[in-house]
Order: structure tokens, then sequence, then C-alpha cells
């Protein structure tokens, strides 16, 4: 029978360490590999959709002319959702003279308005100015359904047909026009001219 030798026996122990060490690994990376894998024996990439920061809608600008008892008369550039007082404010505030409540001050205003602030005890109107003349009435090219709702003989129908109108034919120049609004006549139209405005 062969004797080993303590060197010996320690080379052999040695080996045989290194020999469980090595299978110890290939199993276990083995194991890892099989754990990675899905059961269907596929691998899916899934691709995160990049999400693209929405762009607030740009705000369109229109030219409003300003005239009469205003501090600082002339063409003023706004964005669309202005109003009147804010015209004004732009304009330097009334003069001392003017007759402040002849206007609608919380109109909205629109690409080309003229505003007219008017002196008191003015009474001569200017043409195509906005002032004392509109005075009460209902804009009918920026009025929305609420505002179209209290004028004689228009329901919520008929508001929605004008605004329909106004948006796929343009702005009103006449009152006439109303007549080609689906729904609306002559006798109806005669009920809404002393009430409405094409400014």
């Amino acid at each position: 029978m062969l004797k080993l030798n303590r060197l010996q026996l320690a080379l052999v122990g040695l080996v045989a360490l290194l020999v469980s060490v090595v299978l110890f690994q290939h199993f276990r990376n083995a194991e890892i590999e099989e754990a990675a894998q899905p059961e269907n024996g596929f691998l899916f990439e899934v691709e995160l959709e990049e999400t693209e920061e929405e762009e607030p809608p740009a705000v369109r600008t229109i030219i409003v002319d300003v005239k009469g008892a205003v501090h600082a008369p002339g063409i003023y550039q706004l964005d669309e959702e202005s109003r009147v007082y804010d015209v004004i404010e732009r304009a330097g505030g009334f003069r001392e003279e003017a007759a402040e409540q002849q206007l609608n001050l919380a109109e909205r205003v629109y690409d080309e308005m003229m505003i007219y602030v008017p002196a008191e005890g003015e009474t001569e109107e200017l043409p195509g100015r906005h002032g004392a003349a509109d005075a009460g009435k209902i804009a009918i090219n920026q009025a929305d359904a609420r505002e179209l709702e209290q004028l004689p003989g228009i329901g919520p129908a008929k508001a929605e047909a004008i605004i329909t109108y106004r948006e796929e034919q343009g702005r009103f120049s006449d009152v006439e026009q109303l007549l080609d609004v689906p729904g609306i006549g002559v006798k109806t139209l005669e009920q809404l001219r002393e009430h409405i405005s094409v400014k």
C-alpha cells in the first residue's frame, strides 16, 4: 500500500479544495443565468417612450387703437385675452374729463378694434368708434354662448350656430349676415338689431 508523506497529503488536499471551488462557482453561475431567463425562454426589451413636454399654446397678439380722453392715445399690441381696462391702463389711464362710465371696461378686445374714450358732455359720434353708441349691446363677434343666449329669440342651439358660423366664415361685418346662420330668419334678426353690434 502506497504511503503518502505529509507534503503529498497537503498537495492532494489543496487540489481537492481547488476543484471544489471551481465546481461550486460553475454551478453557481449556471443558476444565476437560469434565473435571469424568462419562463418561455425569450428575452424582451422594453423601451420606455420618452414623454415630450407639451408646449403651452401660443398667445395670439392683437392691435388696438385707443383715442380720446386718455393720457397716451395710440396703437397698442396686446394678447387676445385682454380687456378694455387693460388697454386703458396701457394708454396711461383716463384723463380727468373722461366719461369712463360710457365704456364697458370688462369687455374683451379684438384685433383692429378702436376704443374711443369720450369726454364728459361729449355727444358727437365718430364713425366706427367703440364707445357710447355700443354701450349695453352684445358684440356678436366676441360674445360667447352664454352672452348670446341673453339676446331675444336666441337659445342654446342658435347661440352655437352663431359661434360655428363665426369660426368657419370669419367675423360678421354686418348684422344682415346673421340671416346666413341656420335657424335665424328675418323675424329673429329684427328682434336682435337694437341689441347687437358687429364691432
